[in-house]
């Protein structure tokens, strides 16, 4: 018995295929994206918010305290100091997070200091038929130039 397709029917099948295709490659394709997120050198106020994040979202410590002030990593190491860079951890568990700059703003009276507002979006799984949830933190951060570079001048961690 031989199995003909008329030509509408090829067509649906020819089309599925292609979809099914573009979607196993889409998938596999975003999959790494967060392998592929690497430090950014550029001397401007944003790179060491942007450092520390991904810094501390890859666990990598010694790249995240080089993002911050002299005075933010003393006081750190003080009775003032928590988080990360005294040794505390603190994990976001199943969520995906991702640093999207919204503005930069130099001080005007003061041109060796500036103030980052960064938007930290937040991708959690599970909830009713594991729908997951998004959510939207906003928070501006200052950074100040020391030894000829951009550093973070709070006890920011991103949490």
């Amino acid at each position: 018995m031989k199995i003909r397709f008329d030509k509408f029917t090829l067509v649906v099948l020819a089309i599925v295929g292609l979809l099914m295709v573009t979607a196993v490659f889409t998938v596999s394709r975003s999959g790494g994206l967060e392998m592929q997120e690497s430090y950014r050198t550029e001397d401007a106020p944003d790179t060491p918010v942007f450092n520390a994040f991904l810094a501390l979202k890859k666990g990598d410590l010694a790249t995240a305290r080089a993002q911050y002030s002299a005075q933010v990593l003393k006081d750190a190491a003080g009775d003032k100091g928590y988080g990360p860079l005294r040794g505390e951890t603190y994990g976001y568990g199943d969520a995906a997070r991702r640093l999207r700059v919204t503005d930069v703003k130099l001080d005007p009276q003061d041109a060796d200091r500036a103030y980052v507002t960064v938007a930290i979006d937040t991708y959690s799984t599970g909830g009713i038929f594991n729908s997951g949830s998004t959510w939207t933190s906003e928070r501006t951060v200052e950074v100040v130039r020391e030894d000829g570079a951009w550093k973070i001048n709070a006890q920011e961690y991103f949490w």
